[in-house]
């Protein structure tokens, strides 16, 4: 069951976070906070669009857009990080985001993913939803962690 993510569920997931996850947000943080993350999830989404997943009875995904540029309404980043059960919700984020191509391109110029460098399972779904890799960020984590940048731009802002 999808529903609009609050700091509960948000708090839960990122407390219970699969270890792939926590790698990849965890070296970007000074000092990591479970429920910071949560209240940054709410704080910086663009309205509307946060949601968890449920599973058996508990928050096991959050996902959703935030805006990537406080000044550009229309630069957004997507995310999304999970419990062990993560791997179940994929399908059902899946089949929202292509629900939401339509909004998300009618109110986005740019969307944009961050993903450490050897987090390939998240590489292929991102891939497979149609971003294209932009390119390396190097040391972008406190730890000299590299990064990939991927991103979808809206064709007529692409051909200007």
């Amino acid at each position: 069951m999808i529903k609009d993510l609050c700091v509960r569920d948000a708090s839960f997931i990122a407390a219970n976070m699969r270890v792939e996850d926590f790698r990849e947000i965890a070296c970007l943080w000074k000092d990591w906070d479970t429920r910071a993350l949560g209240l940054c999830a709410l704080e910086t989404a663009v309205p509307g669009m946060v949601w968890s997943i449920w599973y058996d009875g508990q928050p096991a995904a959050a996902y959703g857009f935030s805006r990537a540029s406080a000044f550009d309404p229309e630069h957004w980043q997507a995310w999304a990080f999970g419990t062990r059960r993560f791997r179940r919700c994929v399908p059902m984020m899946t089949r929202h985001f292509v629900d939401l191509r339509q909004q998300i391109e009618r109110e986005c110029r740019r969307l944009q993913v961050i993903s450490l460098v050897d987090h390939d399972i998240a590489h292929g779904w991102i891939e497979a939803l149609g971003a294209q890799k932009e390119g390396r960020l190097r040391s972008y984590g406190r730890g000299g962690e590299d990064f990939y940048v991927y991103g979808w731009v809206r064709e007529a802002a692409s051909q200007s």
